[in-house]
């Protein structure tokens, strides 16, 4: 019985070659598409996950406001180890980890020696052996029990030891770390899976760090991760966990439960951070959910779209099977199994897809992986999930495409079909009209969101930050080279093409950032504290980074008193709500009370993501030599660079020269959004041109019905002209009404997207108009070919198609 549907099916689709190709070509973009996003999908909902007791771990995260300041952090203090430990028995272990960003002076990079060289290294933390028993990260060689005990301890990655040594069995090597930190190696793992929310190379132990840079329940630097017992109730613990943060100090107590200041303890599931966790300081780029969810739903949109194709194509062609239905039936076919054969032909044609889908697949995957910056492959694990997933979708599309057609047609009575009185024809089916117009609703709003989603992308690229980062080099780690870098700099500033030179490791575009409070007092109240980025700079700073002084002065290096001087943005007069701030004085506490005083304001510059409204800043005139920035104006960047570069080796010739432009940092910074933006793109042309298929199809089979009336309209003296607009009008209208749907839809959604940006744009009146435009003209298009082909033809050949 199988076979013979089979067969029949087959039979029928090479019959149809021409409706058959186009809902295969349709079915198998979209399946392709699909299952793209599908590799995408799991792979973001993968993270994390390779861990075995990732049910299990929890990360602290701190939920705090105080005096107006506050926000979500991914890091706690570090004296909670202990604490934990000593006080709450359904926690089994406690593991912390520091990063380079949370430690309290740190470099970007640490320079690790190979040979006579020096490379630079990001991916470097401080942690503990526990970390072994909360993460699963086997170990190739040395044990992990007591691996980073020890000061000076260090665990590395195999890739690493292959890197370093050229070997994996490295227990007891020594690495030299920033020139003088000898660490002896005790094991290493296999590489950290991609995904996961942290990814490093270097696990450095804990004990190495000076007291001072973790001590104290003031200083919240530190991850610190979980692994707590079965059962545990998990409100309560943050409860109680919160309770002995704010208990730690009678000072603190008394400051967290005034003035609507609160402090929050909430235990972060180790498989929501990558997903759903946005606090800051997370230890690696965060993800986000609701993308998950924006490209799972274009995901069904566009299996909707392809299979909206396959039930209008196959409906329109009911007057053509018509007869077929009719004498099956008066022969003795029952209901059910007409809706079997066509059923089995929905099925074929959608394995076929399939098969054409996998193939496209696999050779988008590597442009796919590009533009996600991802690294998916079909792989044996990946069988496990997507040979189910297949089949799945075999049998899902082919009846969701078919059942319809399959229902529709069955239903036919004999004795009409075979007296003819059966309707054909694209105005007899309201609902093939009404999917025509959801296909194109869709399609139409896909357009104004790639519009908006552009603009915005634009938007921020060529958004005036109040800083020129154009054309200025930054020359990174130059704090290797001691009481050199400043002649390092000096040096530079000689070279023809170079137009300034700043030494800081602060960068608007830069990875280096440090908070802290400032008060108008030396009494130190915290209800009167501006909470603001407080960043060492020299006095060429302002002019390299093209800032604007709006009132007051530069620093200079003739005033000693300068030593004690700052420059503030207007945000931070803004908080600090005095008009005229200048020459008056603030404080902070830092190990002791410091004095500064006030010479200058600069205009508003945007140093954050534009996620994120301009917060206070102050620049401190101050020795820092983590970086030098070089603004340079020549036509000859190439040999600038090398000279630039010999420099730096007459002064280090064995350390790495490492440098970036601040432009190329700026786009790194939004390189998250321009990769989903791009993504949206492509899925939105992709989801467009399927419904161009079925509408090409559709109005294919319009032009061929009605062959015999254009034939006498011909005969009667109709004009090409007049019969294109016969044939397009039916569409023209569909689409009109499919715009009017649209673009409050569209509307909605977006301006709900545009509200998590403080600077964007808006979506203007045009993006609509261009909008209809485009959906008008791109159906014009797909419908004029077969109805100016129909209108060309030969009305006596039109004639006796009949």
């Amino acid at each position: 019985m199988i076979r013979n549907y089979i067969k029949t099916a087959f039979r029928t689709l090479t019959k149809n070659k021409g409706f058959t190709a186009i809902n295969v070509l349709g079915l198998s973009v979209g399946l392709a598409t699909c299952l793209l996003i599908v590799f995408y999908v799991v792979d973001e909902l993968s993270y994390d996950k390779y861990n075995t007791q990732a049910d299990r771990i929890y990360r602290i995260t701190i939920n705090a406001m105080l005096n107006g300041h506050g926000g979500v952090y991914a890091t706690s203090e570090g004296p909670l180890e202990a604490a934990l430990k000593d006080n709450f028995p359904e926690i089994e272990k406690v593991t912390r980890m520091i990063d380079n960003n949370g430690l309290a002076v740190s470099p970007s990079k640490f320079s690790i020696r190979k040979g006579n060289s020096n490379i630079q290294e990001k991916r470097v933390v401080y942690t503990e052996s526990s970390l072994f028993d909360v993460f699963t990260l086997p170990m190739v060689a040395g044990e992990a029990k007591k691996s980073l005990d020890a000061p000076h301890a260090a665990v590395i990655t195999e890739s690493t030891a292959q890197k370093y040594f050229g070997k994996t069995d490295v227990v007891g090597q020594v690495l030299t770390i920033n020139d003088t930190s000898l660490y002896h190696i005790t094991g290493v793992i296999k590489d950290v899976p991609l995904q996961s929310h942290f990814n490093y190379d270097f696990f450095l132990s804990f004990s190495t760090l000076p007291e001072s840079h973790w001590k104290g329940w003031g200083y919240s630097g530190v991850h610190n991760y979980l692994l707590l017992r079965p059962g545990t109730n998990i409100k309560s613990l943050e409860s109680r966990i919160a309770q002995l943060e704010i208990r730690s100090s009678p000072a603190s107590q008394k400051v967290w439960t005034t003035g609507g200041n609160y402090f929050k303890t909430e235990l972060t599931p180790l498989l929501n951070i990558h997903l759903k966790s946005h606090a800051e300081y997370e230890l690696g780029r965060s993800g986000s959910m609701q993308y998950v969810y924006i490209f799972s739903l274009i995901a069904v949109i566009i299996l909707l779209i392809a299979c909206v194709n396959f039930i209008n194509l196959s409906t329109a062609r009911s007057s053509n099977r018509a007869k077929e239905v009719g004498v099956r039936k008066v022969l003795g076919s029952a209901r059910k199994n007409l809706i079997a054969q066509f059923l089995t032909e929905s099925t074929l044609v959608t394995l076929v897809s399939t098969f054409i889908a996998i193939i496209l697949a696999i050779l988008m995957l590597p442009l796919f992986n590009q533009v996600a910056d991802k690294q998916l492959g079909f792989t044996l694990q990946s069988l496990t999930w997507l040979a189910p997933s297949i089949i799945v979708i075999v049998i899902v599309v082919g009846f969701l495409a078919g059942s319809y057609p399959a229902l529709y047609l069955s239903g036919f009575r004999p004795t009409e079909v075979l007296k003819g009185k059966l309707s054909a024809g694209f105005k007899s089916s309201f609902l093939r009209s009404s999917l025509v117009v959801f296909q194109f609703s869709i399609s139409i709003v896909l357009i104004i969101g790639t519009l908006v989603i552009y603009n915005q992308l634009n938007y921020i690229h060529n958004k005036n930050l109040g800083f020129d980062r154009s054309q200025v080099l930054v020359i990174k780690n130059t704090n290797v080279l001691g009481k050199q870098a400043e002649v390092l700099k000096q040096e530079i500033k000689q070279l023809p093409g170079v137009t300034n030179v700043s030494m800081s490791s602060y960068q608007p575009t830069g990875e280096q950032r440090e908070k802290t409070g400032l008060f108008p007092d030396r009494e130190i109240d915290v209800k009167k504290d501006v909470l603001s980025e407080f960043w060492s700079v020299d006095e060429d700073y302002l002019s390299t980074m093209g800032l604007k002084l709006i009132s007051g002065r530069n620093f200079s290096k003739q005033l000693s008193s300068d030593t004690g001087a700052l420059i503030v943005n207007e945000a931070f007069v803004e908080k600090f709500g005095q008009k005229n701030p200048l020459n008056k004085f603030v404080y902070r506490d830092k190990f002791a009370v410091q004095q500064f005083h006030i010479i200058g304001v600069v205009k508003n510059f945007n140093f954050e993501s534009l996620k994120d409204k301009i917060s206070p800043l102050v620049l401190a005139y101050s020795l820092d030599n983590g970086a030098i920035s070089v603004k340079v104006k020549t036509a000859n960047l190439s040999g600038l660079m090398s000279k630039i570069e010999d420099k730096w080796k007459q002064f280090s010739p064995n350390q790495q020269f490492n440098y970036s432009f601040m432009d190329d940092d700026f786009d790194a910074t939004y390189r998250s959004e321009q990769r989903i933006g791009t993504m949206f793109i492509s899925f939105s042309t992709l989801a467009i041109l399927i419904a161009c298929l079925g509408l090409f199809g559709l109005a294919s089979f319009v032009a061929e019905q009605r062959t015999k009336e254009i034939g006498v309209r011909k005969v009667l003296g109709a004009s090409v002209f007049n019969l294109w607009k016969m044939l397009s009008k039916d569409f023209v209208n569909l689409v009109i009404i499919s715009t009017c749907i649209a673009i409050p839809i569209a509307w909605y959604f977006l301006h709900e997207w545009l509200q998590k940006y403080p600077y964007r744009t808006g979506i203007s009146w045009w993006i609509f108009i261009i909008a209809a435009a485009g959906a008008m003209l791109i159906t014009l298009l797909t419908v004029s070919y077969q109805a100016i082909k129909a209108a060309l033809m030969n009305p006596v050949k039109s004639l006796r198609t009949e």
